[in-house]
């Protein structure tokens, strides 16, 4: 196991690409290519790089990214064939984005199932940014609902299971809502990937100890961020096929303090 460390003096803010080069004795390999030349070397020819970002303290944590971790959610199972996430990428009219297109299932009855969700892992984001998150003040997400009075659950579900929710209402219309932390309150996070459908060992309450009057979110422990569709906000109302659920373009965790109106500075 190789480990080294940059100087943060060393790298300007913005995007860099990087390669490793290894010496053992007269040998060289420069890895991820795994090419047998140094990157000085006149001939090298390798393209294969590393990637990262070097960013301020107030840099926005985007955590859904919707091009690029749409393939990478599980979602709750819908029966013994239903392992595979309904959902599809899509482009925004607007910005030219992807943006992930989000419904609650209705099968041929019209019914729906009590939950529908969509969980994804970011703990290595969020370990990506650990000195910074003493300053978060809100999670902001650009999303629109597929109708009129939609609801959107996100969830920030700790490594113990520990689980904060936030109500995010929506209409047609795009929007960018800023969610302070202080409105995510104790709730159940979902156990997935799920061996089983159905509720059997589905819903993951706080463990023990956590979640009482001054508890808070640990950001720093964050494993998992999920969101969710419930049949029980539909009300009595009629579900078709495509008519309940949202689009969502990005969600980042915003750095700063937040106005009266819900921005950042």
């Amino acid at each position: 196991m190789y480990a080294a460390a940059v100087p943060a003096t060393a790298l300007r803010e913005g995007p860099h690409e990087f390669v490793v080069t290894l010496f053992r004795g007269d040998s060289t390999v420069t890895l991820p290519g795994g090419l047998h030349l140094k990157p000085t070397e006149w001939d090298y020819s390798g393209r294969a790089s590393w990637t990262l970002n070097v960013v301020g303290p107030a840099t926005p944590l985007r955590l859904f990214d919707p091009g690029q971790d749409a393939t990478r959610l599980a979602f709750t199972r819908i029966g013994d064939a239903g392992r595979r996430g309904l959902f599809r990428v899509t482009l925004s009219e607007i910005t030219g984005q992807p943006v992930f297109h989000f419904e609650l299932p209705v099968d041929a009855r019209g019914g729906s199932p009590p939950d529908y969700t969509a969980s994804l892992v970011i703990e290595d984001r969020i370990k990506a940014r650990q000195e910074t998150l003493a300053g978060t003040v809100a999670l902001h997400v650009r999303l629109r609902g597929l109708g009129e009075r939609q609801i959107l659950h996100v969830t920030l579900m700790e490594d113990d299971g520990t689980s904060w929710t936030a109500t995010v209402p929506v209409d047609s219309a795009w929007s960018e809502p800023a969610v302070p932390l202080t409105d995510f309150t104790i709730g159940r996070g979902v156990l997935l990937p799920e061996g089983f459908p159905g509720e059997w060992n589905y819903w993951v309450g706080p463990a023990t100890g956590r979640g009482g009057s001054g508890d808070r979110p640990r950001l720093d422990r964050v494993e998992r961020l999920q969101l969710s569709l419930r049949r029980e906000d539909v009300g009595g109302a009629a579900v078709s096929p495509g008519s309940y659920g949202v689009e969502v373009e990005w969600i980042i965790l915003g750095f700063g303090r937040l106005t009266d109106q819900g921005s950042r500075r």
